[in-house]
């Protein structure tokens, strides 16, 4: 939990919580509500959906289209090459994947977006891919360098 000061107030946050609407997301972020829904389109972020199919966002999430909108405007990549660089991400070492299961996989086999994006879910997903340490874990730039050296 964080103490974030939210229109002057102080407030609790837990950081994975989807608590922020995709207006007031696109408010705190200086993006429309467009751009967000295209990120989401193009696989870069994953938003909570609720019973009723409203988009709503975590702190997360919102450091996440930091990222995206950095590796945009003063990296000059664009979605294809942002997806590109999320699929490399080593998702089966990370999640302890065992030979027979990377190999199978669509996010090893493909190089095209992360595998949170991927039509085809890991063989022992997480209910729902926003809880996968791998999604989880990478939130900013840095987190990109770190996932890719590390491993």
């Amino acid at each position: 939990m964080e103490i974030k000061k939210i229109n002057n107030l102080k407030v609790e946050i837990n950081y994975y919580e989807a608590i922020y609407t995709i207006g007031i997301a696109s408010d705190r972020l200086g993006v429309s509500v467009h751009t967000l829904r295209q990120y989401e389109a193009e696989g870069l972020i994953l938003s909570h959906k609720t019973k009723t199919g409203r988009r709503i966002y975590s702190e997360m999430e919102l450091d996440k289209v930091r990222c995206i909108k950095k590796m945009i405007q003063e990296q000059g990549l664009n979605f294809e090459g942002i997806r590109q660089l999320m699929s490399l991400i080593p998702c089966w070492k990370i999640r302890s994947c065992c030979d027979n299961d990377y190999e199978e996989c669509k996010s090893y086999t493909s190089r095209k977006s992360p595998c949170w994006s991927t039509k085809e879910k890991c063989k022992h997903p997480y209910p729902d891919c926003r809880d996968c340490e791998v999604y989880r874990g990478l939130i900013s730039c840095d987190d990109l360098k770190r996932f890719i050296y590390k491993l």
